[in-house]
This record gives C-alpha cells, structure tokens and sequence, in this order.
C-alpha cells in the first residue's frame, strides 16, 4: 500500500513538472520574437500621410516567418506595407537576428477630428498597436460654381464665363483645368488675364477663373452644353455652361448684275442700284449704308437704312453719285458699306468718269474757229 502511494505521487509529480513545461513553452516562445517601432502614437492633419518602421525580431535561434496584415479597425483610411520599395505580405527572419518593413498610411481628407486606433499584425511576432490624432476635422470637397451658366450670342462672338473654384480640403491643392466643348470650339481658361490649364489653390481658399469658349465658324443655332472640370489628386469638382447661339451673322453688298465698274459724266448723276443680302441664319436690324466718294464728289442712298432682313432675304438700296464738275477724265474709286450691329459688308465701285458732250463740241468749235482763222489769213496775204 506505500509502495503504491509513493507511485501515485511520483507520477502526480512528473506530470505537474510535464504541465507546466507545456504551459511555459508558449510564453517563452512568445517573448523571443517582439514587433518594434518607435513612434506609437503620431497627430497628423487631414490628408497628411505617416510613415512607420516597424521592426520584426527574432531573438529565437531558428527561423521564423509571419504573414503580415493590417487592421484598419473597418476605417476607411488607405495603406501599404512595403519592403524594398516592393509590397509586402510575409516575412521570414533569421535566428537572432531582425528585419525592417514600412508602413505608409493615409489620413483621408474627409475626416473628424479625433483618436484613431490600428493595428499591424505578424503572426508569431504578435501585433503592433498604432494611434493617430487628427488634429482637426477635414474634407476633400472642392466645388466649382457660376453665378451665369446660361449665355446667350451669335456665333461670330465669344462666350465669357466666371468660375468659381473653391478648395474645402485640409491642404493645397494643384487643380488641373478642361472642358469638353464641341469639335472644332476654341476654349481657353484665363486667371487675371494670363491663359492657365491649371491653378493652385491653398487650403479652404478660392480662386476666380475665366472661361472663354469660341464657336466654330460652322456652329449651327443651337443649345450647347460644355462640362467643366477641376480635378487634383483625390478630389475634384464639375459644372456644366450653355452656350445658346441665336444664329450666325452674314451680310453682302454688291450691284444688281455683280458688276463693280460703271461709267459717269463728269458734274452729272449716276444711281447704281446695290443688292443688300443676308447671308447668315439670323435676322439682321438697322443696316445702315455709308460710302467714301471722291474728294468733291456727292453719295447718298434711297433709303438709307434697312429696317431688318431675315436669313436669306435681300433687298435693293439705291446709291446716287455726283461726279465733281472739276473730274478730270479717269477711274475714281467709290467705296460703299453695309453695316449692322453684328456684320459689316464692303464694296467698292470704279466710276469711270467722262468728259461732257458739250465741251467735246465747244472743243470742235474752236478747233473750227482756228482753222478759218487761219484760213482768211492766208487768203488775205497770200496774194503779196
């Protein structure tokens, strides 16, 4: 019966020593591999990215491996692990010895102000616990507004527009500029007057931006919508112009025939009947017809102004010219416009001018006179 009792009792004994070898081997497994990096606990501004050297030791003597993983805490904040300038996603370390892995991670634009926990997992090396403070509350809303969206002209004129870009982020942003206007529309954005294709903008600033949009010569009447962009980085903003063009504007000016050229007497009066037309796809108003006659000569016009013309509509004007009584024989230039608020059309006729019939027989007179004076004389003393 003792001998049996000394039995029990070692065996109790050899399996308690067993037990707790077992219950310590994790432990001191445990504390032979450790993560390390400095800084635990960093603030940062909204946007702002932090970078961490996270060391993984292995004070072990044979080899040990961790998967590596990030515990974002179901934030939505970006990272990545690197090693080398390569992702990362295992790590083998040797016995007694270390290794370095990077962590950046990303503050978000659109954040509150606050603690925020993470977490670096690695299997047997245990987990890293991170803190960030947002120093404050932020967003990466950047808008793009216009008081006057709608403009409204012909398509021989330009479309001015004023933005307004607003940067609502935590930091400085470089906005780069487009617009999507239709093929073959001209669109430039100006910033006090100097032509940009981008503009920087410090944190909740704004900055005022100019639009100019220049139809193509064959833009029909229309409605036309242009979409504006700013885009930077991981923000951006959009709005929407309209260009509404009424029609395009045309005028021409010429005489009934086409022909440019007309003979005149001098002191005397010639009308030219003049074909005033519009050429364009909207109505023209108030056309006024002026000239530039030679010095000392007349130009007036019957009737002087066209009240309107629609699109492909044309009508007679006439144009009296006086030549001086002083005009020598030659070609004189007159030159003659059609002009409305929108378009102006040019012509210039050549007036061939030419001397009065009544000088003509007064020059044969005295031609005449001469020759019978001529003639007496020789009669007279031609006897001697």
């Amino acid at each position: 019966m003792n001998r049996f009792v000394r039995k029990l009792k070692g065996t109790f004994v050899l399996s308690l020593i067993a037990g707790l070898a077992f219950s310590t081997a994790p432990a001191m497994a445990a504390a032979s591999t450790s993560l390390y990096t400095p800084y635990t606990y960093l603030s940062a501004a909204p946007g702002e990215s932090l970078h961490y050297e996270i060391e993984l030791i292995n004070d072990s003597d044979s080899v040990q491996t961790a998967d590596l993983t990030f515990d974002a805490g179901g934030k939505d904040w970006t990272y990545e692990l690197t090693a080398g300038g390569h992702p990362v996603r295992q790590v083998a370390v040797k016995g007694k010895s270390s290794e370095t892995v990077d962590l950046s991670l990303n503050v978000p634009y659109s954040v509150e102000k606050g603690d925020y926990p993470f977490k670096v997992n690695a299997d047997a090396f245990g987990a890293l616990n991170l803190k960030v403070n947002v120093s404050e509350g932020g967003s990466y809303k950047s808008e793009l507004t216009t008081e006057q969206p709608n403009l409204q002209g012909h398509a021989d004129s330009p479309f001015t527009y004023s933005l307004q870009l607003n940067n609502r982020t935590a930091g400085k942003q470089q906005y780069a500029l487009s617009a999507e206007s239709p093929a073959g529309w001209d669109a430039r954005f100006t910033v006090n007057g100097e032509n940009v294709t981008s503009v920087d903008i410090e944190s909740n600033a704004s900055k005022t931006i100019t639009l100019n949009l220049t139809p193509a010569d064959s833009a029909q009447a229309n409605t036309y919508d242009v979409p504006v962009h700013a885009a930077s980085g991981g923000t951006s903003a959009d709005t929407t112009v309209q260009a509404v063009i009424t029609g395009t504007y045309g005028v021409s000016l010429t005489t009934v025939g086409e022909r440019l050229s007309a003979d005149i007497t001098a002191g005397k009066t010639r009308n030219l009947e003049l074909v005033v037309k519009n050429t364009g796809t909207a109505e023209l108003t108030d056309v006024s017809l002026t000239g530039e006659p030679p010095a000392d000569w007349d130009l007036s016009f019957q009737p002087k102004t066209i009240k309107s013309l629609k699109p492909g509509e044309q009508t007679t004007v006439t144009a009296n010219i006086v030549a001086s009584k002083k005009a020598l024989a030659g070609d004189y230039v007159v030159s003659l416009s059609a002009q409305s608020s929108a378009k102006t059309a040019d012509a210039q006729i050549r007036m061939t001018v030419k001397t009065s019939v009544l000088w003509g027989w007064i020059g044969v007179l005295v031609i005449l006179a001469v020759l019978g004076g001529v003639y007496g004389l020789f009669r007279k003393y031609g006897r001697r």
